[in-house]
């Protein structure tokens, strides 16, 4: 009898560990991979949250900074509503003519100035509120806030090596230590 209950007990073993093991298979290699999302919620009010939305989220805000801000907030959620339609507008004159059979080149050749200019616009604007929530912020905020603004507007970030450097591809990558 100890032979008999030793081999259902080791055959019991056997499919615990395989179950297990098909656990860690599926969880690893099939099943889709599980992201947080740190993103903020739709604030109230309904629209969909901005830049200056994400921004105030990273920068922890607290709710008397978040009302000194509102207004600013506010001026630039319209502003950015505004140039999108005009976005759009401009997207919707392009494609018609990407569906003409003999697109006129000058006339794309408009419609990216104009996307070009509108997206100076909205960087600049951008940059301007930005600098508005600056005097606003604690010393760790400003701290944070301004490595925020250089990355989202230097396009720089720092890198193993010290500064000067540049992304994938920068300067001083594959360079050997002077």
């Amino acid at each position: 009898m100890s032979a008999r209950l030793t081999q259902v007990l080791l055959g019991l073993s056997l499919l615990l560990n395989l179950f297990v093991l098909t656990g860690f298979v599926y969880r690893g290699w099939i099943a889709p991979p599980v992201v947080a999302d740190t993103r903020p919620t739709t604030p109230p009010g309904g629209r969909p949250p901005g830049p200056l939305d994400m921004l105030a989220h990273e920068l922890n805000l607290d709710e008397g900074q978040r009302q000194a801000l509102r207004d600013v907030f506010e001026q630039n959620s319209s502003t950015r509503r505004d140039r999108q339609r005009e976005f759009q507008k401009l997207r919707e004159q392009m494609l018609a003519e990407l569906q003409r059979p003999t697109p006129d080149v000058s006339k794309l050749d408009a419609i990216v100035e104009q996307v070009t200019k509108l997206r100076g616009e909205q960087q600049k604007e951008s940059l301007h509120v930005m600098l508005q929530i600056a005097p606003k912020l604690r010393p760790e905020q400003r701290e944070r806030f301004q490595t925020l603004l250089a990355e989202r507007f230097g396009g720089i970030w720092q890198r193993p090596g010290g500064p000067g450097q540049r992304g994938p591809g920068g300067p001083g990558q594959n360079r050997p230590p002077q």
